[in-house]
């Protein structure tokens, strides 16, 4: 099952905190926001690299649905890349254009193709589906009239060649999802209707051997050995209900793989808490939303169990999505709508987050995002 990326309405931060460490992540909305702001003002920044971007379409195949390039700074140019158009195919399909070609299913891929620097390539698959070194991304088809099965594809990048497993698929489930692609094999979650899938099982990338590790429900993310689950905390008078489907959640609890051990990360009573992405040393972003589509929202970098000593990314009147970690920075999508104000974001600790590229070029229906190192 796809995993959509999570937009959105922030409330606005004052300047003075905006980006600053906070202790205690359990501030209200109320103190850490004021006067929500359409947009932050273009910022000219001192780096002198080539950031990879996708622009996302929902027109179809033509123009490709993903349309990858690099914005280069300081200039803060945008160049379409001739070799980075992902399409769809009436079939689900997704391929490159460039050769040889690179193939995934729409409904496996977990938020946006990336571009894979070490293989000079664009990839139809997301980094967390990917091993370190970019040699090698899994991805999970399911056919329904065989639900007792799934098939999961480990993909040479360089070779565009595949090694097919059948695997079984646990009862109730709707086939499973990659989650993640590092040494010690592919980590496979298992779908669920209209809700964040459930358990964590590892197959083995050279035999297909697949064993459970933990049986943990509603899954958002898995992380350098952590399992990172959606929760109501019992504590909470008055949890958070979604207004259509989905998981409800005001907690993250990060699960260990091998213990099951489980503690809690990231508690805000009333509101909806999501796991957006993860910074380069794997501490969760997590964004705060008010389940009412008010609006009021804040995105936070969460270093420890309870928050002391985390940082509000921000809080304002913008979506931020799909963040890229790049050493000590981050990098957002982002814009103040879904259909043609995009741009890309900068967060730092020093300058907090900043619009650094404003996308001018894109029609109603597109969204540019960041997809790997600004180098």
């Amino acid at each position: 099952m796809r995993r959509w990326v999570v937009l959105a309405f922030l409330l606005v931060a004052c300047s003075q905190t905006t980006g600053s460490p906070v202790a205690g992540a359990t501030a209200s909305p109320a103190q850490s926001a004021a006067t929500p702001i359409p947009d932050l003002p273009l910022t000219n920044v001192d780096l002198s690299c080539r950031l990879p971007v996708i622009d996302s379409s929902n027109s179809g195949i033509d123009p490709p649905l993903f349309a990858g390039g690099f914005v280069t700074f300081p200039a803060a140019a945008l160049a379409p890349d001739s070799a980075g158009g992902v399409r769809l195919g009436s079939n689900g399909d997704l391929t490159t254009e460039a050769s040889p070609t690179l193939h995934n299913d729409r409904s496996a891929l977990r938020g946006t193709p990336f571009y894979d620097r070490a293989q000079r390539r664009w990839v139809p698959a997301s980094p967390s589906q990917s091993t370190p070194d970019g040699a090698f991304y899994a991805y999970a088809t399911w056919d329904p009239s065989t639900p007792s099965r799934a098939r999961v594809h480990i993909v040479n990048v360089g070779t565009a060649t595949e090694k097919v497993f059948d695997v079984a698929v646990p009862d109730n489930a709707m086939g499973f999802t990659v989650a993640d692609f590092d040494s010690q094999g592919v980590y496979l979650l298992a779908n669920a209707f209209e809700q964040l899938p459930s358990g964590v099982w590892l197959m083995d990338a050279t035999s297909g051997a697949l064993r459970e590790l933990v049986q943990v429900t509603f899954v958002e993310a898995v992380r350098g050995g952590y399992a990172w689950a959606a929760r109501i905390d019992p504590r909470d008078p008055s949890p958070p209900q979604l207004r259509r489907s989905g998981t409800s959640s005001n907690s993250v609890v990060r699960v260990d793989l091998v213990t099951g051990a489980k503690t809690t990360w990231f508690y805000r009573p009333g509101l909806q808490v999501d796991t957006i992405g993860f910074d380069s040393r794997s501490r969760p972003i997590i964004q705060v939303s008010h389940p009412d589509g008010s609006g009021r929202s804040e995105t936070w970098l969460v270093n420890d169990p309870g928050g002391d000593g985390s940082s509000l990314i921000y809080a304002g009147g913008l979506f931020i999505w799909e963040p890229q970690a790049d050493g000590d920075r981050l990098w957002f999508g982002g814009g103040t709508s879904f259909r043609g104000t995009t741009g890309i974001y900068l967060y730092t600790q020093t300058h907090g987050l900043q619009k650094v590229f404003a996308f001018t070029q894109g029609k109603p229906d597109h969204v540019i995002t960041p997809v790997g190192f600004c180098a």
